[in-house]
């Protein structure tokens, strides 16, 4: 059994689902430590750091084994990932350590030591999420301690040379905005002052000014962007402790123009949204304003008194909760909360300008629930159920998930649910404030992404797909439930647990960790980015490993059956004769022949029941035309000139969980690849299917009649002329299994069905039929029977 045989290939690829599965659940571990779970230590960060890695390598390496060392561009981004982990372990700053200026595009949530949390938040904000953030650049933690230095000169060059390529991209100079953060291992990102310069110039002169005021023993960053002009200013508290309101968010809004500076810091609303959607304003603190103030609408909510208006507010509510979807998704993105600071535009949008630590501006809230905080009861319970996924609490409207969804389709702060929990709903979840899914576990790779953004999650949750679309639910993901409405005690006990957590400095070790182990950025196999040189994590490696090696999979050559031994011929009575090949588990007892009740694979006996179903035999022979006739002649003379073995070799490979089966009907060719486990996550069908010997609009007809089929029982498939292709991944076993009872109940019923396919009308009465055999509910209830 060597490289390239069919059973090494199947083998080699359980090894690389094990080490999938175990480094997935060890960054379900990890995750479960970050949330505050239990209590770890540094030895702790470096063992399970260093196993996670292992189990990375070990993917690659055995990809590398099924593919023939084709993908050893992975070998290359595993040790970058693996140099970047060491680095943080050892107390270093990243592999960007050395560079003195980085414009936004390359910085990520990991570099927050080198560049500081106004730039790092501003960057991931704009670029990774799609918030409303603006362009700009970071002068580093290194770039402002060499400012000190004998490069002062050259550093200085590097600011002017970003700010001008930052130009470039905004279209021409304008003002700009700098802020001074703390940066390093230890810094929490606190704002230490802000200026303003009109030029590239006065930008590096500002920069090095800030740079000789610092603290020499202490890690500074510059963030630059530009200076946003609007209507109103102001900045966002994404956690407001007040003991006698709900979980809130403070928003404090000022006029821009207008007023003298000195007259702006009388100007100033303040105003208390609900954490929970749809954010209801929960108290208001207005400024009184002079007569001639702007305000929305053009006029005042109440009447004027004297040579002031009282009562109106700079902004509407509807406003106020835009602004606190905005808070939610950059407090999920940093995992905790934060201080945003946001700009009003001309046109009523809303600019994210600036990120810093949250401030309590209530500390005498009480850690423990007040004894008649309403927590929801039985009556209240809609569902529970399922794993956790990603603990936390999260409330708003109920929206459905399917993996065609756009993002602009997703409001934010709602609760999304899914049938299943597709790595293509992650490019979804920062817009979530919760997720539910029917099928999936929290070894998943979706569940790491929510995780990531600490997004409340439950998979594996029966009925989640039966709450009605814009309901308002919280979901309680630490005890599996879901609750109608909007339960704000669960909400508030869950806001002073994120307060609490991230203090230490191993949580903001581990926090530096993940984001190089866990995000999922290739996330589409058919892109052109789902490469080696795009993998930047380890969860990155993990996946792509996982696609390729069920491609290799999918391109099994069994023609020739080299090494595989001799086949066992089905015993039963079948619309064609096949031969099984056990690779591991797969049959029982032994002879040249095999029963039914012989198979023990999992897959491969579901697709033969179906299969073997005397209801969905088509008995009629096939009605030949002319045109038919003539349209095989050429494929005839190319099946005889094949290879004898190659010609009407129906095999298949069969282990425990694992099948594949190959059919070669004359013209036609088709293959069902399919693992099932008690994994959801693992199970999978593929299925291919070409030829004929029709003419080729009967073969057409054929592919419809095969995609119409397909789409009805859950696939993501597509057609090019006589292809047809599908897959289903993350499926639960029984429903695997019952799927493949169905195509095999297909495979029976389509054989030499084009030649039947005289009209587009024929494909829709031969579905109709195919779906009342097998007892599915028709797509087309005004469609005639087939004969």
């Amino acid at each position: 059994m060597g490289p390239g045989s069919a059973r090494f290939l199947f083998r080699t690829f359980k090894r690389i689902l094990a080490a999938n599965t175990a480094a997935l659940e060890g960054m379900a571990r990890m995750d479960r430590a970050l949330g505050g779970e239990y209590v770890f230590d540094a030895a702790y960060l470096e063992s399970a750091v260093r196993e996670v890695c292992r189990l990375t390598h070990l993917s690659a390496y055995h990809l590398n084994g099924m593919a023939d060392e084709t993908w050893v561009g992975l070998y290359d981004a595993y040790l970058t990932v693996k140099d970047a982990l060491e680095d943080i372990l050892a107390g270093g700053m990243g592999l960007y350590a050395s560079r003195r200026v980085l414009p936004f595009a390359e910085i990520g949530w990991e570099m927050e030591p080198l560049v500081g949390l106004a730039a790092a938040g501003l960057a991931v904000l704009g670029r990774r999420m799609g918030l409303p953030a603006p362009d700009g650049l970071a002068v580093t933690a290194t770039g402002m301690a060499e400012l000190a230095g004998e490069d002062r000169e050259a550093v200085l060059g590097e600011v002017e040379a970003g700010i001008a390529a930052l130009y470039a991209r905004l279209g021409g100079p304008r003002p700009l905005e700098l802020t001074l953060s703390a940066a390093g291992a230890d810094g929490a990102g606190k704002v230490l002052a802000t200026a303003v310069a009109d030029s590239a110039e006065a930008a590096a002169q500002a920069v090095a000014e800030l740079a000789r005021d610092r603290d020499a023993e202490a890690a500074v960053a510059v963030c630059l962007r530009p200076l946003l002009a609007g209507t109103l200013a102001g900045t966002l508290q994404t956690l407001a402790h007040d003991p006698n309101l709900p979980p809130a968010m403070l928003a404090v809004a000022r006029p821009m123009a207008d007023a003298a500076p000195a007259d702006r810091a009388a100007l100033v609303d303040r105003c208390w949204f609900s954490r929970a959607a749809p954010h209801a304003p929960l108290r208001t603190r207005p400024a009184v304003k002079p007569l001639d103030s702007a305000l929305p609408g053009g006029r005042p909510l109440f009447p004027s008194r004297g040579r002031s208006l009282r009562g109106s507010g700079y902004l509407t509510p509807r406003q106020g909760a835009t602004l606190a979807e905005l808070g939610l998704a950059a407090e999920r993105a940093l995992g905790g909360p934060c201080l945003l600071s946001w700009v009003l535009d001309g046109d009523g949008g809303f600019w994210l300008t600036g990120l810093g630590p949250a401030e309590t501006a209530y500390p005498e809230w009480a850690d423990e629930p007040e004894a008649d905080d309403d927590f929801p009861g039985p009556d209240d319970l809609l569902l529970s159920g399922g794993q956790i996924a990603c603990g936390g609490v999260g409330a708003g409207p109920v929206v459905r998930l399917d993996d065609d969804t756009a993002p602009a389709a997703v409001p934010l702060g709602s609760v999304g649910v899914a049938r299943t929990a597709s790595p293509a709903l992650s490019r979804l979840v920062p817009r979530l404030g919760a997720l539910l899914a029917e099928v999936g576990t929290p070894a998943s790779h979706l569940a790491t992404v929510t995780r990531e953004h600490r997004t409340p999650a439950i998979f594996g949750l029966k009925g989640a797909m039966d709450l009605a679309d814009g309901t308002m639910v919280t979901v309680d993901a630490e005890q599996t439930a879901v609750y109608r409405g909007v339960a704000e005690s669960l909400l508030r006990q869950a806001a002073m647990q994120d307060a609490r957590l991230g203090s230490e400095p191993e949580y903001l070790v581990l926090r530096r960790l993940l984001r190089h182990i866990r995000p999922l950025n290739l996330v589409d196999p058919e892109a052109a980015t789902f490469a080696p040189a795009h993998c930047r994590t380890c969860h990155d490696i993990l996946h792509f490993a996982h696609e390729k090696a069920v491609e290799s999979l999918l391109a099994i050559d069994v023609s020739g059956r080299g090494g595989l031994g001799t086949p066992r011929r089905l015993r039963e009575e079948s619309p064609f004769a096949l031969g099984v090949v056990d690779v591991g588990g797969g049959l029982a007892g032994d002879g040249d022949t095999v029963a039914l009740g012989e198979v023990t694979s999992l897959p491969l006996k579901a697709f033969l029941e179906g299969l073997l179903r005397p209801e969905t035999r088509r008995q009629e022979p096939a009605r030949l035309g002319l045109g038919d006739i003539m349209a095989g002649l050429g494929r005839t003379s190319r099946a005889l000139e094949a290879a004898p073995r190659a010609a009407g070799a129906n095999l298949a490979l069969a282990a425990a969980d694992y099948a594949n089966i190959t059919l070669r009907l004359g013209y036609h060719f088709s293959v069902v690849d399919a693992v099932v486990s008690d994994r959801p996550e693992h199970n999978a069908i593929y299925f291919r299917f070409a030829g004929g010997f029709a003419d080729g609009d009967r073969r057409a007809r054929r592919a419809d009649l095969l995609l119409a089929v397909l789409e009805r029982l859950g696939f993501r498939a597509s057609r090019q002329s006589d292809l047809v292709v599908g897959k289903r991944k993350l499926l639960e076993a029984d429903e695997a299994l019952n799927v493949l009872r169905l195509l095999g109940a297909l495979a029976a019923y389509t054989r030499q069905l084009d030649v039947e396919l005289a009209s587009e009308d024929d494909v829709a009465r031969f579905v109709r039929r195919f779906l009342e055999l097998c007892g599915l509910p028709p797509q087309d209830a005004a469609a005639p029977e087939a004969p």
